[in-house]
Formats: structure tokens, C-alpha cells, sequence
């Protein structure tokens, strides 16, 4: 396809096989796209792009095809679903997320080579993650973060929990951050380390009660190394100094 080819013209074709993919996605009844559309919208993109206005045009469309799916399907799938089954709703729509922006970036290839790269604006990829971002975190991030929570506390009284299901939320805080952990940490390390204080000086204040010195200092270093097999299951090594000096505060004992 060597013509140029209008904004108006290209774009029917692209919507049509992005909506393909998201029906792909979505686990509908829907024949997979195959190489011969892969190529043929990445030839209508390139088509497209010979004309150097629809760069921005096409860069927009990319963002806005993204922010329609997470409005219209995503935050209605997980405004509807509590507790853990939120949990593996936010995860499943994490993971296809990363999937739909994995194939959109290779369809939009053309325009990132051409246009984004220099110009000091996102990636397409930042783009995507940004949405998820401003749309779907912001959102549940708070509910996700008291859900497991709640989860811990069950944890710490001897209840099994789904311990690959809290891995895989906080992946989300972590990847969130774009390159950084700054949403980890200030989203759900920072609660955790709070309610971790608040939980253990209560059970320091019934233990020094109940105890003797050697009983109490014996449930302060079970309690320590429970805490710290926590950090290896599902937290981020990052999480295990801070952790100590919390149980440094509740126990009013300094671990080495």
C-alpha cells in the first residue's frame, strides 16, 4: 500500500480489529486475530502516518481507544465485585491490560518510531499505563489496600489466605509507580507498617500481662520471624527493614 491514506479512511478499518482484539480479551466468541490483519492495520497505520498532521490525531485515538475499554467495561467489572473477589478482578484486568496495550503498541509501532520517540511525550506504553493508572487505580487502590489488610489479619490468627492472589495485587502497586515504587510504598507499605504497629503493641500490652519475660521475648521473635516470612511470600524485599523497626516499636526490642 504505497497511497497516502486519510485519517477518515484508515481509522474504520483500525477501530474495527481493536474491537476484535477486545472481544479476544474479553473471552468472547470471537476468531483470533490473524496475520493478515496484524499486517494490514500496521500498513494503514504507516498509510496514515505519510501524512504528518494525523501523528497527533492517531497518538490521541490510541489513548482514547484505551480510556473507552477502561470506562466502559473495566470500572464496571470491579465496581461490582467486594472483598477478594474484587481483589481477582483488579489482577485479571491488570493482566489483560498489559496484554491489550503489549498488542496495541505493536500495532501503533510505526507511530511511536516516527512520532514519539524524541518529542519528550509519554510511550505508548506510558500512555496505557498512565490510563490504568488515572482510571483504574486511583479508584480501587484504597478498597484494595483495607481488603488486604484484612487478609493479613487473617494471616496472623492462623487462617489460610489466597497468598498468590495478595502477590499479584501488590505487583500492581508496584508496577504502578512507572520505574518507581513510590505508589508501593505510599499506597500500601506505608498502612501496612501502621496497622502492623497498632496490631502487635496490643498484643505486647496482653502479653506483658500474661506472660513471663522469657515467654514474652519468645513470642516477639516467632512473631519477628512470621513477619519476616511474609516479606518472602508476598512483599517486596524493600518492605523487611521497615518491618523490623515496626515490630521494634511494638515490642519495644531492638533486633539485630
Amino acid at each position: 500500500m504505497s497511497r497516502e491514506i486519510t485519517f477518515e479512511e484508515g481509522w474504520p478499518f483500525v477501530q474495527k480489529v481493536v474491537t476484535k482484539l477486545i472481544r479476544n480479551l474479553e473471552g468472547e466468541l470471537e476468531p483470533p486475530i490473524n496475520s493478515a490483519e496484524y499486517m494490514e492495520v500496521y500498513t494503514i497505520i504507516y498509510a496514515m502516518c505519510r501524512q504528518d498532521l494525523i501523528y497527533q490525531q492517531l497518538y490521541d485515538k490510541y489513548r482514547q481507544v484505551i480510556e473507552d475499554y477502561t470506562i466502559q467495561t473495566v470500572l464496571p467489572s470491579l465496581r461490582e465485585k467486594h472483598d477478594e473477589y474484587m481483589l481477582k478482578e483488579l489482577v485479571k484486568r491488570w493482566k489483560i491490560h498489559k496484554v491489550l496495550v503489549r498488542y496495541l503498541a505493536k500495532f501503533f509501532y510505526y507511530l511511536e518510531r516516527h512520532f514519539v520517540s524524541g518529542r519528550g511525550i509519554p510511550t505508548l506504553r506510558e500512555v496505557g499505563l498512565t490510563c490504568f493508572r488515572d482510571l483504574v487505580y486511583r479508584e480501587m487502590q484504597s478498597t484494595a489496600t483495607e481488603v488486604v489488610l484484612a487478609l493479613i489479619h487473617k494471616e496472623r490468627k492462623g487462617e489460610q489466605i489466597d497468598r498468590k492472589l495478595v502477590e499479584n495485587v501488590l505487583e500492581v502497586y508496584a508496577k504502578i509507580g512507572m520505574g518507581t515504587m513510590e505508589k508501593y510504598e505510599e499506597d500500601y507499605e506505608r498502612f501496612m507498617l501502621q496497622d502492623t504497629v497498632s496490631y502487635y503493641t496490643r498484643k505486647a500490652s496482653m502479653w506483658m500481662k500474661e506472660c513471663s519475660s522469657s515467654d514474652y521475648l519468645l513470642k516477639c521473635d516467632e512473631c519477628l520471624k512470621m513477619e519476616k516470612e511474609r516479606v518472602n511470600y508476598y512483599l517486596y524485599s524493600s518492605t523487611e527493614p521497615k518491618l523490623v523497626e515496626a515490630l521494634q516499636e511494638a515490642f519495644k526490642i531492638f533486633y539485630v
